[in-house]
């Protein structure tokens, strides 16, 4: 299978950020500053009798609702600029055995079996190859015969690195 994709900016910060914010503690962090938010609200109303906010429940908002975001962006713009993998255009043959990547300066072939983690999300397929690292596939640049093609080589790699495991000696059993 061929894909041809070159991820822009603007779907990679997008990517980024949905990938930042989905993660539990980011989840956590953005409940205590709804709690907070909620407190200054609830004070100025005279909701509740509330005690007055300091100095410092200002600033942790102004933390996790301006700064935070804006070190995540500057973030994500230097990587990705710096990044020749991220802003040239790709061409990915896909086999069963392996993955092989085209771009204007560099070539990269990756066997099934040394891919960390492949998931799967609503516009994308991510292949990790680190915890950190993953190879980028928009669905926008595959038609969808392609990704249920896609789909049927991961669940094959997916079933034969299961048997692998359970039979790391490559040993059969006697049926």
């Amino acid at each position: 299978m061929q894909i041809k994709s070159n991820v822009t900016f603007k779907e990679y910060v997008k990517l980024l950020y949905k990938l930042t914010y989905e993660r539990p503690v980011m989840k956590l962090i953005l409940a205590f500053a709804g709690i907070i938010l909620v407190w200054i609200i609830f004070y100025y109303l005279s909701i509740f009798d509330l005690p007055e906010p300091l100095i410092y429940q200002y600033l942790t908002l102004v933390l996790i609702f301006i700064v935070q975001p804006i070190v995540i962006y500057t973030t994500i713009r230097r990587n990705y600029f710096s990044s020749n993998y991220l802003m040239e255009p790709l061409e990915m043959e896909i086999t069963s055995h392996e993955i092989k990547i085209k771009g204007d300066s560099f070539y990269l072939e990756i066997k099934w079996h040394k891919i960390y983690k492949i998931v799967e999300k609503p516009r994308w397929f991510l292949l990790y190859q680190n915890s950190l690292s993953a190879i980028l596939i928009p669905k926008n640049v595959m038609s969808a015969a392609e990704v249920v093609n896609f789909r049927g080589i991961l669940k094959k790699i997916e079933d034969d690195l299961i048997i692998d495991l359970k039979n790391p000696e490559g040993i059969k059993s006697a049926q």
